[in-house]
């Protein structure tokens, strides 16, 4: 890769408290021609890890998802940008996709990738979580974050292409991870949606859950990851009752 001749790249990555997984992040894409950490105010050493790194580091009072990742991209800089989450990592095929594709563009302003997710040490193919396609690499002349925390997603003005190799994401630390990221997701879902007029009612709390799991565990196949898909399809089920229950909880407390 070193020595082609292509479009320069900024790698944005936005993080708060993520000192034991912002290494692996950052070395991934020690090949980029800027590595961007926004720091949203961690009390553990986020940003120390990052500057000994080689990262230039910003620091952004958390603004929500999409708005943080829209400052990362902003105070880029170049105009070409990979959006990186701090526990994840760009597999090496992946960075030859993408170092191909901004030696020849084309039309194209922003490109798609695999986001491979690993669960408990391992990855994961059924449950609905392979192949995962994620919007990453794109022109911000053409393309910004967007969507309701905690669901950020790019919003690209023209084509769309695809890139090879797998986008690297080490879900959760452990079970109670997982658990603790689902209260505080749940709750940031609960506040937009409720700032939207959004109501829920019973179904929501009964219904919705059991048809998560019954969608992700038997229809796509979760049966084939053993206990991590029991667990994996019963986490994702307990999610949406979470969700739903806050929503429900702050329409009540919002009600005259």
């Amino acid at each position: 890769m070193v020595g082609m001749s292509r479009m320069p790249l900024s790698v944005t990555i936005v993080a708060q408290d993520e000192e034991d997984r912002l290494g692996a992040a950052i070395r991934s894409v020690a090949w980029a021609d800027e590595v961007l950490v926004v720091d949203g105010g961690s009390r553990d050493r986020t940003r120390e890890v990052a500057g000994e790194l080689g990262a230039r580091v910003v620091e952004h009072p958390w603004a929500g998802y999409a708005a943080q990742k829209n400052v990362a991209m902003e105070a880029a800089t170049h105009d070409w940008v990979f959006g990186l989450d701090a526990d994840e990592r760009v597999s090496p095929e992946l960075a030859a996709g993408i170092e191909g594709v901004l030696a020849a563009p084309g039309d194209r302003v922003a490109f798609e990738c695999n986001r491979r997710n690993h669960y408990l040490g391992r990855p994961v193919r059924w449950c609905g979580w392979y192949p995962d396609r994620r919007v990453r690499l794109f022109d911000r002349r053409s393309g910004r974050w967007i969507g309701p925390d905690p669901h950020d997603t790019v919003h690209a003005e023209g084509p769309v292409g695809r890139l090879d190799g797998d986008l690297l994401h080490d879900s959760y630390r452990s079970v109670e991870d997982h658990r603790r990221s689902i209260g505080r997701l749940s709750e940031s879902w609960a506040v937009g949606q409720a700032e939207r007029g959004r109501r829920t009612g019973p179904w929501d709390l009964t219904l919705r859950p059991a048809g998560h799991f019954l969608k992700n565990y038997l229809l796509r196949l979760g049966f084939l990851e053993g206990y991590r898909g029991v667990l994996i399809c019963s986490m994702g089920a307990y999610h949406v009752y979470r969700k739903y229950d806050a929503l429900r909880r702050r329409r009540r407390i919002a009600a005259p």
